[in-house]
């Protein structure tokens, strides 16, 4: 049951944000009464600990399974470019950029745990822009670190602009043109 209280507030947050939600909302979305969820999840900062190591457990490993592929840094930013892609199109943005948006309302605890989420994302991101600072395919100014920030800032924003716009298709030329503007022309 916790994994479906946990997937109905995951969906939530990512639709509304999380000051927009309420576990009555949760307890609703999947047929609860309210003091049923209070069981599983006993409070906001326990239920946001549990969303960011659920997204950490899901994405983590799928990006880093791009960023350990055997192919070019360029093909790597298309691929990780694609996942974002998708969850626009599914209508289930980056959680991390909904929960941060929600920063003031977190507990410090769970603002430290939302902030190492993302430099390790960051991180995995970083890893692709040295190895194409490396094989020179990737020309961007600054640290691999920086760029690693701008570009999951970049997909972040992306989601979000072309959801309010309600044009999924948008992100995929955007992202190409980004991309596109920082490969090494031969």
């Amino acid at each position: 049951m916790k994994e479906k209280l946990l997937d109905a507030a995951e969906s939530l947050v990512q639709s509304r944000g999380l000051n927009a939600v309420t576990f009555q909302d949760i307890a609703d979305a999947v047929g609860l009464r309210k003091p049923s969820v209070f069981h599983h999840i006993r409070n906001k900062e326990e239920l946001v600990d549990a969303l960011i190591d659920r997204c950490s457990t899901k994405h983590g490993p799928q990006y880093m399974e791009i960023v350990e592929k055997d192919t070019s840094a360029p093909e790597k930013l298309r691929q990780v470019a694609k996942v974002f892609e998708t969850g626009l199109k599914q209508d289930r943005p980056c959680l991390l950029a909904s929960l941060g948006g929600a920063a003031d309302a977190l507990t410090p605890t769970a603002l430290a745990k939302l902030k190492q989420a993302a430099e390790a994302a960051t991180g995995r991101f970083a890893m692709i822009f040295i190895q194409g600072r490396k094989e020179e395919t990737l020309d961007f100014e600054g640290t691999p670190e920086n760029a690693a920030l701008a570009f999951f800032a970049m997909m972040q924003g992306l989601q979000t602009l072309c959801r309010v716009k309600g044009d999924t298709r948008a992100f995929k030329r955007a992202a190409a043109a980004y991309i596109d503007s920082i490969v090494v022309k031969h």
